[in-house]
């Protein structure tokens, strides 16, 4: 795991394949939060962990009933 520290709102670039993705920290009123903005293609799909899991899940359930 690689470790980088940005300032807030100083871009994080992110390339997959010929995909660029950028990531930007956000700071926010409520303490010890803090919020990211992810700009990327459509042909990259980003979300948090928990929903990847329930998407890879809810697929791997589909698989199993063909």
């Amino acid at each position: 795991m690689d470790i980088i520290s940005l300032q807030f709102e100083e871009p994080l670039i992110i390339h997959i394949g010929d995909a660029a993705v950028k990531i930007l920290a956000f700071k926010t009123q409520e303490h010890g939060n803090i919020k990211f903005g992810v700009d990327a293609p459509r042909s990259v799909n980003v979300h948090r962990e928990e929903i990847f899991h329930a998407i890879r899940q809810k697929q791997q359930l589909l698989e199993t009933a063909e």
